[in-house]
């Protein structure tokens, strides 16, 4: 008897013959790889029907090509399982390591503050209530941000200008996100004064090198002869780490002012010109700023004597000078309204 093969056997049998096992391959760029970049997967493998893809994160995909990103650095094995259509099974896989990369969270606080040829900016830890402050962005290998101003608001700007409402010592943070998960947070101290009636804020700086000048003791006196006996001197306040000061509730008047700490005082500038002293007229509704420019000099004998002994002492040294020789004084008073 003879055996019938049926078309259906015979094509089961062609299938079966012409059928291969599937073989997994892949490629994938960019070779060097960051945190959060994005990385294609270039499908290679023949004979296979479906695609199961781990990239060693905890992240799986059944795409042909794939697209991925790694959110934290480190070394990840990437795993390719080609399935074929008669249960045939590949595996192919490769290490990738991705880098990460830290971000860098810093900025500097600066007010505008007139000048011949339009706004200067000045760095700045005081600023009056309702005055703009840049907050000016410096970090590196960020990719957003997060801005928290200590008043319960917030920004994602690079570089924001704002202002504040209410006096008081306000925590300004900034938070830099790198393109994975990386974070960096760098914080500052900022003190905002309301301004009361006529107000002024005092620079104290090095006059060649114009380095601020921190913990200097800062007194005003409402005319040069008080200045010079030290009479009914003004409350005593002192620079901040970036050589500022505020003194509030003032005259409708100019007042003098007088620097002194261990290693300047600005009692030979004031000899040589009584500008480098002298503020502008304070009015009322406009922010005042001065810079007091102080001399750098050797501790020493100087050191032990009084504030009065040291402007004479001064006043005696830069009366032996020649005038040809004096210094004059920088521009150093700035107004502006609220």
């Amino acid at each position: 008897m003879k055996k019938l093969i049926t078309i259906s056997t015979i094509l089961a049998l062609i299938l079966t013959g012409c059928a291969s096992d599937p073989i997994a391959n892949f490629a994938f760029s960019p070779a060097n790889i960051n945190t959060g970049e994005k990385i294609s997967f270039e499908n290679l493998s023949a004979d296979a029907e479906s695609f199961e893809w781990s990239f060693g994160d905890g992240n799986f995909s059944s795409a042909f090509n794939p697209v991925h990103r790694y959110m934290s650095g480190g070394t990840y094995t990437v795993q390719l399982k080609a399935f074929g259509r008669q249960g045939g099974l590949d595996v192919a896989q490769a290490t990738i390591t991705v880098t990460s990369v830290q971000p860098v969270a810093d900025f500097s606080i600066y007010t505008d503050l007139p000048g011949d040829n339009g706004p200067v900016p000045y760095e700045t830890d005081i600023v009056f209530v309702g005055e703009e402050v840049e907050f000016f962005n410096t970090s590196v290998d960020a990719a957003d941000y997060l801005w928290q101003f200590g008043d319960g608001y917030t920004s994602e700007f690079d570089t924001p200008v704002y202002s504040y409402d209410d006096p008081g010592t306000y925590t300004v943070t900034l938070t830099a996100y790198g393109s994975g998960d990386e974070v960096s947070s760098y914080s500052k101290i900022l003190e905002v004064v309301e301004g009361v009636n006529s107000a002024l804020r005092i620079t104290v700086l090095e006059y060649y090198d114009e380095y601020p000048v921190e913990g200097a003791s800062v007194l005003l006196f409402e005319s040069l002869a008080d200045w010079e006996d030290e009479f009914n001197p003004s409350e005593e306040v002192f620079t901040t780490p970036l050589g500022k000061c505020v003194f509030e509730g003032l005259n409708y008047q100019g007042y003098y002012v007088d620097v002194w700490e261990a290693d300047h005082d600005n009692y030979t500038l004031a000899a040589e010109d009584v500008a480098f002293i002298k503020t502008q007229l304070l009015e009322p509704g406009y922010i005042h700023d001065f810079i007091a420019y102080v001399d750098y000099y050797e501790p020493g004998k100087k050191a032990v004597l009084t504030r009065i002994g040291k402007k004479k002492l001064a006043a005696e040294n830069v009366s032996q000078k020649k005038s040809a020789e004096l210094r004059s004084a920088k521009e150093n008073k700035f107004s502006k309204t609220r």
